[in-house]
């Protein structure tokens, strides 16, 4: 991937600030969560799925191809034992997105899930596709 297409260390500092301090996510509190780390291969799938929504005018964890989170992951290279998927369409900004996110229960507890140790965000267009994993 030819560089990035969002704001690394935002992303991150956002992420981990809420996870340090625990959140409400729906009807559920999550207590405080260790740090996650970027992972490039991440960022790689999240961009390839940004990019096929964007090119190809759907918005769906599930390809047009029948390929989900896992395959894409997969194909990235990174060699995951667990694994999370966020999208949103129509932000703006990484602050914009990442409120969307935390609003929204299922989307909240991806981003606290202490199973998750690393993450990767891209967007196309207005899509944008968060990749968490472990292995």
């Amino acid at each position: 991937m030819a560089g990035s297409t969002v704001n690394k260390s935002l992303m991150l500092q956002l992420v981990n600030d809420l996870r340090s301090k625990g959140c409400q996510c729906g009807d559920t509190y999550y207590n405080p969560a260790p740090g996650i780390a970027w992972n490039n291969q991440l960022e790689s799938a999240a961009y390839a799925h940004s990019t096929d929504m964007n090119q190809n005018n759907f918005f769906s964890h599930n390809a047009p191809n029948g390929t989900d989170a896992g395959v894409r992951i997969t194909k990235a290279g990174y060699n995951w034992r667990t694994y999370g998927e966020n999208i949103a369409s129509g932000h703006k900004t990484e602050a914009d997105v990442f409120k969307g996110w935390i609003e929204s229960p299922d989307h909240c507890r991806n981003i606290m899930n202490k199973n998750f140790k690393e993450m990767g965000v891209a967007r196309a267009g207005t899509y944008w596709t968060q990749e968490f994993g472990a292995k």
